[in-house]
C-alpha cells in the first residue's frame, strides 16, 4: 500500500540500534515512529541553538533601542 509520507532507510551501528530499540519498547512504540520522534527533537534542538545564536547576536547589537515594559504594553 502506497504511502503518503516519505520513506528513509537508515544503517545504525549496532550499539545506537539497541538504543533506539529500547527506547521503542519502553515507549510502546514501533522502531520507525520511535526513529522519527528522535529525528523530529533533534531537528527541533538544533533549531532552536541556531535560533538562540541569532538571539545573542542581536543582544549585542547596539544599534538596537530595547523597549521598556510599559512602552511593549502601550
Amino acid at each position: 500500500m502506497p504511502t503518503k509520507n516519505p520513506r528513509l532507510l537508515v544503517t545504525l551501528e549496532p550499539s545506537l540500534y539497541k538504543k533506539v530499540r529500547s527506547i521503542s519498547k519502553t515507549n510502546g512504540t514501533t522502531l520507525s515512529m520511535t526513529a522519527r520522534d528522535l529525528i523530529r527533537e533533534a531537528c527541533d534542538n538544533i533549531e532552536n541553538i541556531g535560533l538562540s545564536a541569532l538571539a545573542d547576536q542581536r543582544m549585542k547589537s547596539s544599534k538596537i533601542r530595547w523597549l521598556s515594559h510599559k512602552e511593549t504594553w502601550i
